[in-house]
């Protein structure tokens, strides 16, 4: 009996299969080498398009620069001669700490404690008679050409002494240290005039305590402070520094 059935019911199972295409599940069928598959886009996509790049600029070949004016150096002073270099270090070593000079730039550098008395524009003998040397030696054929500018510097100190704030006043001046430096300046400035140099090789110009070369807050740098510096250059150089003032008038 159990053998009628299985064999009745092979033929409906292989029926059953055929109708849902199943005869054939674990078997391959081989692809044929010259077939492709194509997957069509779906409608309304539009193919990749790469943005626009912005126009290039003509390229332009590269020209060399033509150089421009070179900028103008001022002139250096001219070298001065032996012999009158060898006064000047001469009368330094007759008055010792009374001034310093650079025969490289032509700076004479007078201490003013030397020759002024403390708070006062009046020249001192002593420096009144190197001052006179030192015209005599500026006033050789040699060195005619040379033109002064003398300019005056005090500490940071005000100016307390009344008898100094008249005189001051007395020139025309304000009874600070402005006024302190330019007098001291034109006051160097008459003596080397009455020496023998020329007004018009002559400037002054006071410039207070603007421009120090040391602290002022220790004696020592106020000391050096107090200076009345002597620029000698040749006729129109550049040695002075700007800002110079007419010769002045006053009395020391």
């Amino acid at each position: 009996m159990r053998r009628f059935l299985v064999a009745a019911c092979v033929p409906l199972l292989a029926v059953v299969l055929a109708s849902f295409g199943l005869t054939g599940c674990c078997v391959s069928s081989p692809i044929p080498h010259d077939s492709t598959v194509l997957e069509q886009p779906p409608e309304g996509l539009k193919p990749f398009q790469y943005p626009e790049l912005p126009p290039q600029r003509p390229s332009t070949p590269y020209k060399a620069r033509e150089p421009g004016p070179l900028p103008k150096l001022p002139t250096p002073p001219e070298a001065m001669p032996p012999a009158v270099v060898a006064a000047i270090e001469d009368l330094g070593q007759k008055y010792p700490g009374l001034f310093t000079f650079d025969k490289n730039t032509g700076l004479f550098r007078f201490n003013s404690d030397i020759t002024f008395d403390s708070g006062s524009a009046a020249v001192k003998p002593e420096a009144k008679a190197a001052l006179t040397k030192l015209a005599e030696i500026l006033s050789v054929d040699s060195v005619k050409d040379r033109t002064m500018t003398i300019i005056g510097h005090t500490d940071s100190d005000r100016v307390r002494k009344a008898d100094t704030i008249a005189r001051l006043k007395q020139l025309g001046k304000p009874a600070d240290n402005m006024g302190l430096s330019e007098a001291r300046a034109e006051a160097v400035a008459v003596v080397l005039r009455t020496g023998g140099v020329d007004a018009g090789r002559m400037a002054t110009l006071g410039k207070g305590e603007s421009a120090p070369i040391a602290d002022n807050t220790t004696p020592a740098g106020k000391a050096k402070n107090r200076r009345v510096d002597i620029y000698l250059s040749t006729a129109g150089g550049a040695a002075a520094p700007a800002g110079r003032a007419n010769f002045g008038s006053g009395k020391s």
